[in-house]
Protein backbone atom coordinates (compact mmCIF):
# COMPACT_ATOMS: atom_id res chain seq x y z
CA UNK A 1 0.00 0.00 0.00
CA UNK A 2 1.44 3.69 -1.24
CA UNK A 3 0.48 6.68 -0.64
CA UNK A 4 -0.54 9.14 -3.05
CA UNK A 5 2.69 11.20 -3.52
CA UNK A 6 4.82 7.54 -3.72
CA UNK A 7 2.37 6.30 -6.59
CA UNK A 8 2.45 9.74 -8.35
CA UNK A 9 6.24 9.75 -8.27
CA UNK A 10 6.50 5.82 -9.44
CA UNK A 11 3.90 6.99 -12.27
CA UNK A 12 6.47 10.03 -13.41
CA UNK A 13 9.98 7.78 -13.29
CA UNK A 14 7.79 5.04 -15.69
CA UNK A 15 6.68 7.80 -18.09
CA UNK A 16 10.30 9.22 -17.87
CA UNK A 17 12.03 5.63 -18.49
CA UNK A 18 8.88 4.94 -21.29
CA UNK A 19 10.39 8.15 -22.66
CA UNK A 20 13.86 7.14 -22.32
CA UNK A 21 12.92 3.79 -24.61
CA UNK A 22 10.95 5.26 -26.73
CA UNK A 23 12.01 4.35 -30.23
CA UNK A 24 14.38 1.94 -29.30
CA UNK A 25 12.43 -0.76 -30.90
CA UNK A 26 11.24 0.90 -34.11
CA UNK A 27 13.29 2.14 -37.14
CA UNK A 28 10.46 2.95 -39.06
CA UNK A 29 9.62 6.24 -40.96
CA UNK A 30 6.05 6.33 -39.67
CA UNK A 31 4.13 10.09 -39.37
CA UNK A 32 1.26 10.83 -37.53
CA UNK A 33 -0.59 13.78 -36.61
CA UNK A 34 -0.81 14.44 -32.91
CA UNK A 35 -4.73 14.77 -31.47
CA UNK A 36 -3.79 16.71 -28.70
CA UNK A 37 -3.39 20.23 -28.36
CA UNK A 38 -0.11 20.51 -29.98
CA UNK A 39 -1.43 18.88 -33.48
CA UNK A 40 1.89 18.13 -34.90
CA UNK A 41 3.40 15.89 -37.43
CA UNK A 42 5.38 13.75 -35.68
CA UNK A 43 7.09 10.38 -36.23
CA UNK A 44 5.76 6.85 -34.07
CA UNK A 45 8.22 6.82 -31.63
CA UNK A 46 6.97 10.15 -30.63
CA UNK A 47 3.75 8.33 -29.39
CA UNK A 48 3.85 5.66 -26.64
CA UNK A 49 2.49 2.31 -27.77
CA UNK A 50 -1.12 2.50 -26.24
CA UNK A 51 -1.74 6.24 -28.07
CA UNK A 52 -0.74 5.31 -31.54
CA UNK A 53 -2.65 1.71 -31.49
CA UNK A 54 -5.80 3.99 -31.12
CA UNK A 55 -5.23 4.99 -34.86
CA UNK A 56 -5.28 8.55 -37.21
CA UNK A 57 -7.38 11.36 -35.44
CA UNK A 58 -7.16 10.11 -31.84
CA UNK A 59 -3.76 8.90 -30.79
CA UNK A 60 -1.89 12.31 -28.76
CA UNK A 61 1.74 11.92 -28.34
CA UNK A 62 3.96 12.14 -25.48
CA UNK A 63 3.88 15.77 -24.86
CA UNK A 64 0.12 16.19 -24.79
CA UNK A 65 -0.36 13.06 -22.35
CA UNK A 66 2.03 14.49 -20.03
CA UNK A 67 0.08 18.00 -20.25
CA UNK A 68 -3.42 16.23 -19.87
CA UNK A 69 -2.15 14.31 -17.03
CA UNK A 70 -0.77 17.85 -15.26
CA UNK A 71 -4.14 19.79 -16.20
CA UNK A 72 -6.36 17.17 -14.53
CA UNK A 73 -4.46 16.65 -11.30
CA UNK A 74 -4.36 20.49 -11.35
CA UNK A 75 -8.14 20.67 -11.56
CA UNK A 76 -8.76 18.11 -9.43
CA UNK A 77 -6.87 19.95 -6.59
CA UNK A 78 -8.68 22.85 -7.61
CA UNK A 79 -11.96 20.96 -6.98
CA UNK A 80 -11.17 20.10 -3.98
CA UNK A 81 -9.58 23.05 -2.69
CA UNK A 82 -12.79 24.97 -3.98
CA UNK A 83 -14.97 21.82 -1.68
CA UNK A 84 -13.36 22.44 1.11
CA UNK A 85 -13.03 26.21 1.39
CA UNK A 86 -17.17 25.86 0.70
CA UNK A 87 -17.53 23.19 3.61
CA UNK A 88 -15.27 26.32 6.29
CA UNK A 89 -18.18 28.40 4.82
CA UNK A 90 -21.21 25.76 5.73
CA UNK A 91 -19.16 25.55 9.15
CA UNK A 92 -19.56 29.23 10.24
CA UNK A 93 -23.03 29.73 8.72
CA UNK A 94 -23.71 26.40 11.22
CA UNK A 95 -22.08 27.88 14.14
CA UNK A 96 -24.04 31.01 13.94
CA UNK A 97 -27.04 29.63 13.51
CA UNK A 98 -26.41 27.94 16.93
CA UNK A 99 -27.84 24.41 15.94
CA UNK A 100 -26.00 21.23 17.12
CA UNK A 101 -27.02 19.37 14.54
CA UNK A 102 -26.21 21.49 11.63
CA UNK A 103 -22.67 22.00 13.47
CA UNK A 104 -22.06 18.81 13.51
CA UNK A 105 -23.29 18.12 10.35
CA UNK A 106 -20.78 20.47 8.54
CA UNK A 107 -18.02 19.49 10.83
CA UNK A 108 -18.29 16.20 10.03
CA UNK A 109 -18.60 17.04 6.39
CA UNK A 110 -14.99 19.49 6.57
CA UNK A 111 -13.30 16.30 8.62
CA UNK A 112 -14.05 13.83 5.50
CA UNK A 113 -12.96 16.64 3.17
CA UNK A 114 -9.60 17.17 4.68
CA UNK A 115 -8.92 13.40 5.44
CA UNK A 116 -9.34 12.39 2.04
CA UNK A 117 -7.14 15.32 0.97
CA UNK A 118 -4.23 13.51 3.23
CA UNK A 119 -4.92 10.16 2.69
CA UNK A 120 -6.72 10.20 -0.69
CA UNK A 121 -9.49 7.75 0.41
CA UNK A 122 -12.81 8.91 -0.08
CA UNK A 123 -15.48 8.34 3.26
CA UNK A 124 -17.36 5.18 3.70
CA UNK A 125 -21.23 6.79 4.30
CA UNK A 126 -23.06 4.12 6.87
CA UNK A 127 -25.98 3.10 5.94
CA UNK A 128 -29.10 4.55 7.78
CA UNK A 129 -30.07 1.23 9.28
CA UNK A 130 -30.25 0.50 12.97
CA UNK A 131 -26.96 -1.65 13.49
CA UNK A 132 -26.21 -5.00 12.60
CA UNK A 133 -28.80 -7.36 12.60
CA UNK A 134 -32.22 -4.90 13.19
CA UNK A 135 -33.24 -5.21 9.31
CA UNK A 136 -36.72 -6.16 8.54
CA UNK A 137 -37.65 -7.78 11.69
CA UNK A 138 -36.81 -11.87 10.75
CA UNK A 139 -35.28 -13.74 13.16
CA UNK A 140 -35.65 -14.58 16.71
CA UNK A 141 -37.08 -12.13 18.95
CA UNK A 142 -39.50 -10.23 17.30
CA UNK A 143 -41.76 -8.63 20.40
CA UNK A 144 -44.01 -9.48 22.36
CA UNK A 145 -47.07 -11.70 20.71
CA UNK A 146 -46.33 -11.14 17.39
CA UNK A 147 -46.51 -14.21 15.25
CA UNK A 148 -47.39 -16.27 18.08
CA UNK A 149 -50.09 -18.42 17.41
Amino acid sequence: LKCKQCVAADEQTERENAAKRKGDDDNSNETRKCAGKCAKVLPKASFNRNQYSKGEGKSRCRDCVEQSVKDESANQQKSKEEKITAARKKVDDAKRSGKAHLILAAESELAALEAEKVTGLKPIKLSAGRGRGRGSGGGRGRGRGVGRS
